[in-house]
């Protein structure tokens, strides 16, 4: 479990912290809360259950990291199932996303964000690629790995907190230098993106909307 060091991540947002952790399997449940032993209880799956403990375990380090006592933390989620934190009453933004291995967590006390990882090695099959992109857009962004361009539109879905309820061909991904990505929607609107590899893992951060 560890605070990763973006500090030398190009177009990272300084104030948002990320951090990662393996997903153990049958981990000690000390740390959640009756609430938390409830939800835990209700799946069925040991890996599902396996991902939920290594989650929270990642994110009240996180907190920690940021001098915010996990015990003053309430985790929660909005209707669609967004998940969100309030501290002494402020908000926090927070968003997960878990490999077959890992778990990763990012976490802003300024900024809306949406966080997707994949293993680098994931096959996009052609046909997915077609299906949640444009032609115009394959063209523009074709110096993209296949990985990448899921992992933005993921990153997206997640910043915007609409779920299945989002088509991923409505959000173009617009790539504006070769460090700059953006993604495009609702025709005039725009989210910041942050693609990055770590280790053996493709991560996307999409965070708060600019327009450009």
């Amino acid at each position: 479990m560890k605070e990763l060091d973006t500090s030398q991540i190009k177009n990272y947002p300084q104030n948002v912290i990320l951090g990662e952790t393996d997903i153990v399997e049958h981990p000690p449940l000390d740390i959640l809360s009756e609430k938390e032993l409830k939800e835990y209880d209700s799946f069925r799956n040991t890996k599902r259950k396996a991902e939920f403990v290594s989650t929270r375990k990642l994110f009240r380090f996180l907190l920690s990291q940021m001098d915010i006592n996990p015990k003053q933390v309430q985790l929660l989620k909005e209707q669609e199932g967004k998940p969100y934190a309030i501290w002494n009453g402020k908000h926090i933004f927070v968003s997960f996303s878990h490999s077959p291995k890992k778990v990763y967590c990012a976490i802003s006390k300024k900024m809306d964000i949406g966080l997707d990882v994949e293993p680098v090695s994931r096959e996009i099959r052609q046909r997915v690629l077609e299906r949640i992109t444009s032609e115009a857009e394959r063209s523009e962004a074709s110096t993209l790995k296949p990985v990448q361009i899921w992992t933005i539109k993921e990153a997206v879905v997640k910043f915007l907190g609409t779920g299945l309820r989002t088509n991923l061909n409505d959000l173009t991904v617009v790539k504006k230098s070769n460090s700059q990505i953006s993604v495009k929607f609702n025709n005039d609107k725009f989210i910041e993106i942050c693609s990055f590899r770590q280790s053996d893992h493709q991560v996307a951060l999409a965070y708060q909307s600019k327009h450009i």
